[in-house]
This record gives C-alpha cells, structure tokens and sequence, in this order.
C-alpha cells in the first residue's frame, strides 16, 4: 500500500504527479537562497524528526487506522520561496500553479524481509502502472551512497507531461527502518521550480533522525 498526501490546492483540478531526485544537477542560478530561519518537525507519529524552513507551509492530517491498518504518518508542505509575511498559501496572482510540495509518509511494512532495492522495484511498477497514460520519463532509479541517520535510502525521479502546457517532475525518496517504510516526495510545475528547492530539501534530509515513541534512537 502506498499514499502520496498532497494539499488541498495541489488536488483541485490536478492530476496527481511524478518525482525526481537530489541528485539532479543544477546550475547556481537555479538553486534556491538559502533560506536563514528554520523550524524543527518533532513528529513522534511519523517516526522521524528534521528541521524545515519556516516559510514552508505545513499540512498534517489525520487517518481512520481501522481503514489504513498500515498507515503511520504523514505531514505535507507546500514549499514557499517568498517572505514569511507572504507565506499565505498562494503563488502570485495569476500564475495558475500550485506550490511545489514535498510530503512525507510512514507505513507499517507490507512485505517481510524486503530489501530496499526490491521495495524500490515495486515502487517503480506502481508508478508505470499509475501514470500508464502519461508520456513517463523515469530519469535515474538508485540507491544513494548516503544514508539518513545511518539508513540507506534510494532515489526515483521521473518526469511526465500533464497538457501540452504542463510537465511535472518529482523526487521520491524510499527507505526502509525495521517494520517501517518512509517515503518522502517531492513535487514541482516545471524544471525551474523544481530544481530551485533542491539545496534546501538535501539540508532537511542531512538534518533528518528517527524518533521511537519512547523517544529512544
């Protein structure tokens, strides 16, 4: 089983979209400033702490387990490079876009004793199988050799056309800690935007630990 959670802007009239990956290369002039100010996410659910910029916009949503036994945990954030004072979940007017979002999910694992290479395998069937409809461009399927808090993970970018006037590219990120599964994805309108909040997801990653309910690591 497997849910992306996405904001309530990025669902109304938008066909659900694909990821890329940190790894991607980007020229200076497309990355993102640096943003000063961050906050820090101490998600107990969600087994996993990190730190955000503060101008991200959050989203955290609630579940019926009795109708996702497996679901965890997610928080969602809409990812804004303006001023704090302009972080109201709106783009300028008239852009038509919604915000890049990234969004992070923890499931009980489904399978017994899979590998990451092999949940990354399913991972990938299920993208060709939910965008069969789509011109899907999958641009690199890896492990990374790095780790958050000492667990490997591995990287799916992959790009598709929405219209004649839309191409989406996204990032999602797969690992596996025990008898959890973490997906962290993220989405983008455009090459432009989506490699120009690289820099910062790749810092929230670095800052990224897991945390056990008894608050033990």
């Amino acid at each position: 089983m497997s849910i992306t959670f996405f904001s309530q802007q990025q669902l109304l009239g938008t066909p659900r979209t694909g990821f890329s990956s940190l790894s991607t290369s980007s020229s200076s002039s497309l990355s993102s400033t640096s943003i000063s100010s961050y906050e820090t996410f101490d998600g107990t659910d969600l087994g996993i702490s990190f730190q955000y910029p503060s101008n991200w916009i959050k989203f955290e949503a609630g579940f019926d387990p009795s109708r996702l036994n497996d679901f965890e945990g997610v928080v969602s954030f809409d990812i804004v490079n303006y001023p704090l004072n302009q972080a109201n979940g709106l783009l300028p007017e008239d852009s038509g876009l919604a915000h890049p979002n990234l969004s992070i999910v923890s499931l009980k694992s489904p399978y017994h004793n899979l590998s990451l290479e092999e949940y990354a395998e399913a991972r990938t069937f299920d993208i060709r199988q939910l965008f069969s409809d789509f011109n899907l461009h999958i641009t690199e399927n890896r492990q990374l050799n790095e780790t958050i808090d000492g667990y490997p993970y591995w990287v799916l970018d992959y790009s598709f056309s929405v219209d004649d006037n839309t191409q989406r590219y996204g990032m999602s990120i797969l690992l596996i800690r025990g008898e959890k599964v973490y997906k962290i994805s993220y989405i983008a309108d455009g090459y432009r935007d989506f490699v120009k909040n690289l820099e910062e997801i790749g810092k929230m990653v670095k800052t990224a630990y897991f945390v056990d309910p008894a608050n033990e690591r």
